[in-house]
């Protein structure tokens, strides 16, 4: 870290020792059910459909979720109450319908039922189907099929509880080349043998119960529990995880104004792991005390973390959970800051989720982070804008990467070298981000979201953090021509990303710097718009990656390119 970071973060935790609290954000609340497109589709629709009744959603065209893990989306503070002319209400409906069909002959089928079987009582069922009937031949990837089933309960009162429940099955199949055709041509027979071809299977339950009283001086509880049994059919591999959060506090006036009450509190997490006959087990541990005032909200606690593994030594941790924020100007102005760390485990299906194809896999670490700091101010003083300035900074232990595996293989008596494998890499980094985030209602029909975030991040053994951007910027625009009839548009940049083109497996430790590439910039446009025919159809179509820029998720697995799709929604 040299002097000018070293300063930086002297300062930011200067302020963050003034100011300690938890910021009080509003967000936008979507529902649980939508479709789970895989990003290298790079086709992303988001149909809100609410958890009770449901109303006609808007269908959002936005660049795929390339960056996902990089998190430069901010919250606001307040946000604006924005609504388009055609985002009028619509006559409530147990059922939500959305069907469409795509290039490449890929059809999208949506069906999400949501009633209430008693007063306090009600369930829902949701039916999922995204698949490419098309091979595509000049890039990856080559075919896909999503699949999803769930059905779930919820009761709102229940003894002063409120319980919920859901069960679901997920079936992911896809195939990539990962295969430059024009360095490495290959026969149909040999992409079919060489290539690979991934297929996943996950079945699993959540439960949640929280208690309902808001009254002072009683305790109050949450407990949610996770299982899922994830399957991995060409490898055989299989894992099963079970995690459990459970949290009490108690609020009360031990001074000050009745409308700022003090609350103590502690969170409690547990989560067992099984894959490769490996047993690991991760506890947390985070008691705080939080207060509030009328232009302050503090939070000041601690976090320790305890891992153990059947391959590792016993992990320790204890980073401090402190958060703050100071309000003036009427509220309309926040100075935030939070100092913090943790663990996580890293689990197979949330790796093969992101990238379906590591390979030959290595008993997994935990991400680590040692120290995290971010600071930053939000502000709402103009009536039309959210603004929001941030900084942040983290240190990591075990930041994970993926390097490329190159297998050779042969084919009439040749050797053919093929870069189309992942394997996971860990690395010690340093980050430095600096971040906005911009909403603006331009007129009453017409709003932009702006994001912008600059990165720096510094790996100890790596040369480049590999696939990650240093610059990124998203714009988002919504436009209401009329009641029925809105358009918007989406642009997505980035540069500074590298990748890696070879990593031999008995040389994992390596790290070799001459195998990383500079990977292409992204540009990715889309256009979309939406046609009310009454409160409960509508028709849709989408233009995805409207500059048919063939940029790389990963080296080898380039997204695919300009795709139109359309199709119909209905409320009943």
């Amino acid at each position: 870290m040299n002097n000018i970071q070293k300063t930086l973060i002297i300062a930011l935790m200067a302020l963050a020792t003034s100011v300690f609290a938890q910021h009080d954000e509003q967000v936008t609340i979507e529902g649980t059910y939508r479709p789970k497109v895989n990003k290298v589709n790079k086709l992303l629709l988001k149909p809100d459909a609410p958890t009770s009744i449901i109303s006609l959603p808007d269908t959002e065209v936005q660049p795929m979720e390339t960056t996902r893990k990089f998190d430069i989306d901010l919250d606001k503070i307040n946000p604006l109450a924005l609504s388009l002319k055609n985002a009028t209400d619509v006559t409530p409906a147990e059922n939500f319908l959305m069907a469409g069909i795509g290039t490449r002959i890929s059809p999208l089928f949506l069906y999400k039922h949501n009633s209430m079987l008693t007063k306090n009582t009600g369930i829902g069922v949701g039916v999922k189907h995204f698949s490419s009937w098309l091979n595509i031949k000049d890039y990856a990837p080559s075919g896909f099929m999503n699949n999803a089933f769930d059905v779930s309960v919820t009761t709102k009162k229940f003894d002063n509880l409120q319980l919920g429940g859901k069960v679901y099955y997920e079936n992911d199949v896809c195939h990539y080349y990962g295969v430059n055709q024009a360095e490495t041509p290959l026969s149909d027979a040999e992409i079919e043998t060489f290539c690979p071809r991934q297929a996943y299977n996950a079945i699993g339950a959540k439960f949640d119960m929280q208690t309902t009283s808001t009254r002072l001086g009683e305790f109050a509880h949450r407990a949610d529990f996770d299982y899922h049994y994830f399957f991995d059919k060409v490898y055989g591999q299989s894992e099963h995880s079970a995690a459990l959060n459970y949290g009490i506090s108690y609020s009360d006036n031990w001074w000050g104004n009745k409308e700022n009450p003090q609350k103590v509190g502690a969170d409690v997490t547990a989560h067992y792991d099984y894959l490769m006959a490996f047993n690991r087990l991760f506890t947390k541990l985070n008691p705080y005390f939080e207060m509030k005032g009328d232009f302050y909200r503090l939070r000041a606690g601690f976090k320790m973390f305890a891992t153990f593994s059947d391959y590792d030594d016993k992990q320790f941790l204890i980073c401090p959970d402190l958060k703050g924020s100071l309000f003036v100007l009427n509220k309309k102005l926040e100075f935030y800051a939070i100092l913090g760390g943790g663990q996580k485990l890293l689990t197979y299906s949330e790796i093969a989720d992101e990238n379906p194809f590591v390979a030959r896999w290595v008993p997994l670490q935990n991400q680590c982070e040692n120290l995290t700091f971010e600071g930053g101010v939000r502000t709402n003083i103009l009536q039309t804008v959210d603004l929001h300035l941030g900084v942040r900074y983290r240190h990591a232990d075990e930041d994970m990467f993926y390097g490329t595996l190159t297998e050779n293989v042969y084919s009439e008596g040749c050797v053919i070298m093929l870069n189309n494998r992942f394997v996971p890499i860990f690395d010690e980094t340093n980050t430095v981000s600096v971040l906005g985030d911009m909403r603006w209602l331009i007129l009453d029909n017409l709003t932009a979201d702006l994001n912008l975030a600059y990165s720096h991040c510094t790996p100890s053994k790596l040369a480049h953090p590999l696939y990650r951007p240093a610059f990124e910027g998203k714009l988002k625009v919504k436009y209401g021509f009329n009641e029925k009839l809105a358009f918007n548009a989406s642009v997505l940049y980035q540069n500074g990303r590298y990748g890696m083109d070879d990593c031999s497996v008995s040389v994992l430790n390596l790290y070799d710097f001459n195998s990383e590439v500079k990977l292409k910039d992204v540009i990715d446009i889309a256009l979309g718009a939406d046609y009310k025919i009454n409160d409960q159809m509508a028709v849709f179509a989408k233009i995805d990656n409207l500059a048919n820029c063939k940029y790389q998720l990963f080296y080898n697995y380039p997204v695919t390119g300009i795709q139109l799709f359309a199709g119909l929604k209905m409320t009943f």
